[in-house]
């Protein structure tokens, strides 16, 4: 499908839908969103921001998996050691 066409095919398939198809409506206001939100972001910049305003404290976390196979000391080692320094001793 052609990306110049889908934007207002949704919008027309939004605005023709009865009201009582409430989650139909919703997905096709979140596909709406999520492809004017990729139009606006043509450099690659993501959406994520944080308040720097405020004094909270911000926990960043990711999970990784690790093959315990290749890396047998690693097992529990994140959970008792949250710093990168203290995995690979």
């Amino acid at each position: 499908m052609h990306p110049d066409k889908y934007l207002p095919e949704l919008v027309a398939e939004k605005n023709s839908l009865d009201s009582c198809f409430v989650h139909a409506v919703r997905l096709l206001a979140e596909e709406i969103e999520k492809y004017e939100g990729d139009e606006l972001r043509k450099d690659g910049d993501t959406k994520k921001y944080l308040d720097i305003i405020s004094n909270k404290n911000i926990k960043l976390s990711e999970r990784v998996l690790i093959p315990i196979q290749q890396y047998p000391k690693v097992r529990d080692t994140a959970a008792v050691h949250p710093s990168p320094l203290h995995l690979f001793e």
